[in-house]
């Protein structure tokens, strides 16, 4: 009955005609029952038709409404919890092994095409255990990528802001598996970046993966724990925008040559949103002088100023991504999709910001 009376409602606020409606009514409803009214984010009792309903009825003319449905019913990507535990499942195999085996080929000077006789070498084994996993936020479901991969408790952590006393009870473990060892492999792992800003923002001396290399190379607590000299650093997102991963990369060259370092490094996605997401939302020039007008300039707070804001109806640093994530929906995507609740415009999707003025 809820449903329904959504639906009502919905043909009311889009004046859509009979045969409209038949086309319209069974693709709503098989987009809410198999993505979207799995959101986190919606208010208690608001499922997708309830929040798509009140969200169009917001805008002022009915070309204005087509145009914003339009732009739901044919642009938006939701990635839905059971395509990101997919993500996590097939990490170990698809990106993180295939390092450990190239370097274990290396060191063997074999061939690394010959997987089953490196990985039943114990050089191959050493390296795993060599190879440290940390967290860089808490959506990187690292729990479930260790139980996945099997990979040993003590090799894994939650938090890449590491203290003394757990660098002395990681050494320990190590040691008792591989004396006299140290880690040389690290897996930053976390779910998504759009923008990659919050992992390097040089100018600023900011940025989560900036300050775990500080804590080893500025030799604070962490420099302990690594052979520094066979250092490698691999940095591995579930899903994340070509942007965002030259970003990051641009990051590592400029602290490498700042530092005058010379380690290993490499920053990939398994799901890599390409640039011409953001190039076709573009190119939408009704829905874009849409959302322009549409736009509630208090979310331009602090944080939303350390990327580009020219534009910020295009999300935060512009990203411009018509991009849901099941359990909030990112910064970098339109902010008419994810306005807060408390804002003058309504989202779609409501988004729960991490930061508080």
């Amino acid at each position: 009955m809820r449903d329904l009376l959504a639906e009502q409602l919905l043909a009311r606020i889009m004046d859509w005609k009979p045969e409209e409606i038949f086309d319209e009514r069974p693709l709503l409803q098989a987009l809410a029952d198999y993505k979207y009214n799995e959101y986190q984010q919606f208010s208690p009792g608001i499922r997708f038709i309830e929040s798509l309903a009140v969200w169009l009825e917001q805008f002022g003319t009915i070309e204005e409404k087509i145009t914003a449905y339009n732009f739901i019913r044919n642009k938006l990507i939701f990635i839905s919890s059971e395509q990101l535990a997919y993500l996590v499942d097939i990490a170990f195999s698809d990106k993180i092994n295939p390092i450990l085996i190239k370097k274990s080929a290396e060191e063997l000077n074999k061939s690394p095409y010959l997987v089953r006789t490196i990985i039943n070498h114990p050089i191959y084994k050493k390296n795993l255990r060599q190879s440290l996993f940390i967290a860089l936020s808490d959506g990187s479901r690292i729990d479930q990528l260790r139980r996945t991969s099997g990979l040993n408790n003590e090799q894994v952590y939650g938090t890449y802001d590491i203290s003394a006393g757990r660098v002395s009870d990681f050494l320990k473990e190590l040691n008792k598996d591989y004396p006299n060892c140290k880690y040389n492999t690290i897996f930053l792992i976390d779910d998504f970046t759009g923008s990659g800003k919050s992992y390097f923002r040089f100018n600023e001396s900011k940025g989560k993966i900036l300050k775990f290399l500080d804590s080893i190379f500025n030799k604070h607590s962490l420099y302990k724990l690594f052979d520094i000299k066979k250092l490698e650093i691999h940095v591995l997102f579930f899903i994340a925008t070509r942007h965002a991963l030259d970003t990051i990369t641009d990051g590592f060259e400029q602290y490498k040559e700042n530092l005058r370092l010379n380690f290993l490094f490499t920053v990939e996605a398994i799901q890599i949103l390409d640039d011409s997401i953001k190039q076709e939302v573009l190119q939408d020039l009704k829905f874009i002088n849409l959302i322009e007008k549409y736009f509630d300039n208090s979310i331009v707070d602090v944080h939303y100023k350390k990327g580009k804001y020219d534009r910020p109806y295009l999300g935060f640093d512009e990203c411009a991504l018509p991009l849901i994530l099941h359990h909030n929906t990112p910064n970098n995507s339109l902010p008419i999709i994810w306005f807060p609740d408390d804002k003058k415009y309504k989202g779609l999707f409501p988004r729960i910001s991490r930061h508080k003025e």
